[in-house]
Parts: C-alpha cells; structure tokens; sequence
C-alpha cells in the first residue's frame, strides 16, 4: 500500500504529532510506502524517518492558489499513492480541489475542535478526539487518540518536604488561560513553584501579572525547552489550563512522564480522566487534594495511569489507522 499524507504547513520543528505518526508508520510497516506532501524546506525536515518520501511543494502556500493545485497534483500522480491522507484544515481543502484530477480516495485528520467546513464534502476524517469528531458536520468520522513513543527518563524521587512543583507545557497564548491557573495557586499558602514552559505572545501580559501579584520568585517562564520529557519526570504536577484543545501531545506525553496530571476539562481530559483528575478555572479548591494529601492522590493517579497509557502508544495509534486505510480501499 502507497500512503502519501498531506501537511500545508512546515510546523514548529517539534510537536507536529503527525510527522511522529508518519515515521511511526515508514519505520514498523515494510509493506507500506509513506510519502509526505509538505512546502519545501519544512522545519520538521531532519526529523522524518529515512524511509518517509518528501514530497516538497515551492508554489505560494495558499489554498486558493491554482499554482498550488497543480504542482501538488503532479507531485502526487509522480508518487502515485493508493491513498492520500491530509492533515488540517487548508490541505484537506487544497487536495478536495484536485482530486478529481489525481483520482485517489482521501481522508482527512482533524486536529482541533474548531469549526470549519473543509471537512463536510470528506468521505472518511480522522477526529483526535471525541469533542473534534462533535465539531465535523456528518456521521463518517473515526476517532483515533494520538500516541507518542515514550523515551526514557530518569526519574528522581521526591524527597521530604519543599515546595509543590507544578508544570505547565505549551505556547504561552491567552488560549492557555496561564493567567488563571497562576491565580488558582495564589489561593493556597502552602509552597509551590510553576513554571511556564513555552513561548508565544502572551508573555509579556503574564510576565506583568507575575510581578502584580509578587510571584517572581514562584513562577519562572523559561521559554522553549528540548527536554520536556525530564521537566516532566521532574516536576511533582503537570497541569494542562487551557480552555480549548484537540488531542494534546503535551497531556500525552505528561501522562507517560509526569507522576501526577491535571486538567481543565477540554479536549481528551472530559472523555478519558475520572472527574478528580479534573480543575475548574473558577473553583480554586478544585486544587485543593493536591496540597491536602498530594502522596495519596499521586498513588491513586499512578494506578489508573497503568491501565490507560498502552491505548496512547504511538503503536496502537499506526495500527488503527492501517486497519482504517484497509477498510476504505476494500470499500
């Protein structure tokens, strides 16, 4: 089987849960060819698998550019897949223009819970998650997790006593509601320290609120990090604070690394975690087990995590999209 999957974006380097998916797939499967259609010079580029085939495109990265169209058709009938598989809403709406012209069956991957038409005329998409498959407009959805493949890390003990050690992962965005979960520690008089790990543009706004509030020395924004998976064994609690989400690598990855995980109820939290794994933004005591018997909650935590974590391996997640790819080229 020929797989080429359709990125119009050249992402962040890091993080594009898609590309792991696709070398996942070039590197467990010998029976499938996996392509990527992709703009030239993607910043991901050094990460793909040396059995992944780039397909880069140069025309203006726009989906309503007819340049685009037919370098990406031609691109695809050179690599001539049995399947294309777009990721996102702009290159599911580029390959829904020339597919009559290519002729090769298509789903689609929707990231995020965002509404957005580019889906409706898809004859199979690929939500992340139960809320993402809610926002696509008909019936013909499959929800399929992300997963990642764990790296090892060292995992310190905790020793006695000192401040709680909270964790939060993600492009500092008002999306991300910081400012709220800064707040909601600002409600217990027992130790704690967060740090913000990330960027974005929302940092000057937190920066301000950090030094209203007389937090310097509680809150640290250290910017972007390539050892998130050792800050997460290292921290004592990993919280996601955002108001939105899709499937989030970042929860995924805190799930696999961090001895504790919290989240406001969004994207996979509501469908996955039991409620006390769950914090409301405007219910500060929602926090509160954490400081009252923190080792308890730990244990309880570690037990459920056992169970769930093999279902969001990188491993499950490839298999249940071959099966998918299967079905529909049988159909």
């Amino acid at each position: 089987m020929r797989v080429c999957h359709f990125a119009a974006s050249r992402g962040l380097g890091r993080g594009e849960v898609y590309v792991d998916l696709i070398n996942r797939m070039a590197e467990t499967h010998d029976g499938l060819q996996v392509g990527l259609l992709a703009p030239k010079h993607p910043h991901y580029r050094d990460r793909l698998h040396e059995r992944v085939t780039l397909l880069p495109y140069k025309a203006r990265d726009s989906r309503n550019n007819p340049l685009l169209w037919l370098e990406c058709a031609s691109l695809l009938r050179r690599f001539n897949p049995d399947l294309v598989h777009t990721h996102f809403a702009k290159a599911t709406a580029v390959y829904r223009r020339i597919k009559p012209v290519v002729g090769v069956p298509h789903i689609a991957t929707k990231h995020n819970p965002r509404k957005g038409r580019a889906y409706e005329g898809v004859p199979s998409v690929i939500a992340v998650a139960e809320v993402v498959k809610q926002s696509i407009g008909h019936d013909r959805v499959t929800v399929i997790h992300n997963g990642i493949v764990p790296a090892e890390v060292d995992r310190p003990p905790r020793g006695p006593g000192g401040p709680l050690r909270f964790l939060a992962v993600g492009r500092l965005d008002p999306i991300k509601a910081y400012d709220k979960l800064i707040r909601a520690l600002t409600a217990y008089d027992a130790p704690w320290t967060l740090d913000l790990v990330g960027e974005g543009g929302h940092r000057t706004e937190l920066e301000a609120l950090v030094e209203t509030l007389g937090l310097q020395d509680k809150v640290k924004l250290p910017g972007f990090a390539d050892n998130i998976p050792q800050r997460m064994a290292g921290c004592d609690v990993f919280v996601m604070s955002s108001f939105s989400e899709g499937c989030s690598v970042a929860l995924l990855e805190a799930m696999h690394y961090a001895p504790l995980v919290l989240s406001t109820p969004v994207g996979l939290a509501p469908e996955l975690f039991p409620g006390w794994l769950l914090w409301d933004h405007d219910d500060p005591s929602t926090l509160a087990p954490v400081f009252n018997d923190y080792d308890t909650l730990r244990g309880r935590y570690a037990d459920w995590a056992r169970g769930v974590l093999p279902g969001f391996h990188m491993d499950a997640c490839v298999r249940k999209h071959v099966d998918l790819y299967q079905q529909l080229l049988k159909t």
